[in-house]
């Protein structure tokens, strides 16, 4: 039916169970487009291997529909999935604790995704590195150089006052200042740190 997809896309759980259990095959459509994603980073925590949580999200999705004419549409529909989801996940480890072939691919999945997080842990630090680095060649040579001698050399305010033949104030003043100056250039860059911490976030 045109726009049938469009009919459901408000629909809350209650009523897209009560049309499931009539064959409603949109009212299952919507479901399935409403808690794959979640079911999916769900599954994939557990059992640490994508192909097997989405062959787990498959079959959550097809004891859904065999069993939909005993759901109770008073029920929490995403209590119910995660459910099936937790139960089939852990079906799986206990299956993997007597099969050695299964166990050592997830094993083997699991030191693949350590792997993956370190290199990506090193980008993010490389990459924040470079970013402050930047921040604090922008900064005047005066500022530049006291915030240099406090953060990299560990200097005291009085020491670099000494040093520069400035007064003590001035160079918390000018300390002060190029914090402000260098979290402004970060902010500006935001996306990039924000899109590196994202891949770590998903990877994890």
């Amino acid at each position: 039916m045109p726009g049938a997809d469009k009919m459901f896309n408000d629909e809350s759980d209650s009523k897209l169970v009560l049309e499931l259990q009539q064959g409603s095959r949109a009212a299952f459509r919507q479901i399935f487009d409403r808690y794959k994603t979640k079911l999916h980073f769900y599954t994939i925590a557990v059992v640490k291997t994508e192909s097997t949580g989405k062959d787990i999200v498959q079959e959550t999705f097809i004891r859904l529909w065999t069993n939909r004419k005993k759901l109770d549409p008073d029920q929490s529909l995403s209590g119910y999935l995660h459910t099936i989801a937790r139960n089939l996940a852990l079906n799986h480890l206990k299956r993997a604790a007597y099969d050695h072939e299964l166990r050592q691919e997830i094993w083997k999945t699991i030191e693949q995704s350590q792997q993956v997080i370190l290199v990506e842990e090193n980008m993010f630090a490389s990459e924040c590195s470079r970013l402050v680095q930047e921040a604090v060649d922008r900064l005047p040579p005066q500022r530049k150089l006291v915030f240099q001698l406090s953060r990299q050399k560990g200097m005291t305010h009085k020491d670099i006052g000494v040093k520069l033949g400035i007064s003590k104030n001035t160079v918390k003043n000018q300390i002060v200042f190029a914090l402000k100056e260098i979290r402004a250039y970060l902010n500006l860059h935001t996306d990039i740190a924000l899109s590196l911490l994202m891949v770590l976030l998903l990877i994890s």
